[in-house]
């Protein structure tokens, strides 16, 4: 495993690049067995998070790693990982239950695996490794998805996409300064399922 800081605002990011040594029992998350012709990460910051009410919660900065298996012509499947901090829009919790002030900070760690059709079109982009840092520039009324920054790994890979679908993710958050409480989003066997909430510190 290797890390380098990167400079994004004047603050040093630590970016770790851990893909050419993972595994694929590490990182497949239950796509089985095909090509694999995509694998690499990024890191994101100001993007923005949504609570069980379609609300923006929290503004985000994470490392994810994205890895592609084709699975048959035209067919893939997808696992990624999520490692990264939030910090607290003021307003409604995530799980729904309480209101938030802004300045709650903490930790989330998360995965997902998709399956899709479509047509691998790199397009010169580089398909192993690091590909860079990503400010996906949202605001607090910015819709998840469509800031004025936002970068699709799909969009930017694939050409021709059709049946996407989320076969199952979990995403569990834990505040560890100015609030209390943990939040886990996790969808199985086709279910969501929301348990728990963050909290400021007084409730």
């Amino acid at each position: 495993m290797k890390s380098v800081y990167l400079n994004v605002g004047g603050l040093l990011v630590p970016v770790v690049l851990a893909l050419a040594l993972a595994s694929p029992g590490q990182t497949n998350l239950g796509c089985g067995q095909g090509k694999l012709v995509l694998s690499v990460s990024y890191h994101v910051v100001n993007d923005v998070d949504t609570g069980v009410r379609g609300n923006n919660w929290a503004f985000d900065t994470y490392h994810r790693t994205v890895r592609v298996w084709r699975k048959a012509a035209g067919r893939f499947c997808s696992a990624s990982s999520y490692d990264g901090e939030f910090t607290s829009i003021a307003g409604t919790s995530p799980g729904g239950k309480a209101q938030l002030p802004a300045g709650i900070r903490g930790t989330f760690k998360g995965s997902s695996v998709t399956t899709f059709r479509g047509t691998f079109a790199s397009r010169g982009a580089p398909i192993r490794g690091f590909v860079g840092i990503k400010d996906f520039a949202c605001s607090s009324a910015d819709q998840k998805g469509q800031c004025g920054g936002t970068w699709d790994w799909l969009s930017a890979y694939f050409t021709g996409i059709s049946h996407f679908k989320y076969v199952r993710y979990r995403f569990a958050y834990h505040a560890t300064e100015n609030g209390k409480g943990t939040w886990t989003d996790t969808l199985l066997g086709g279910k969501a399922r929301f348990v728990g909430d963050i909290r400021p510190s007084k409730n």
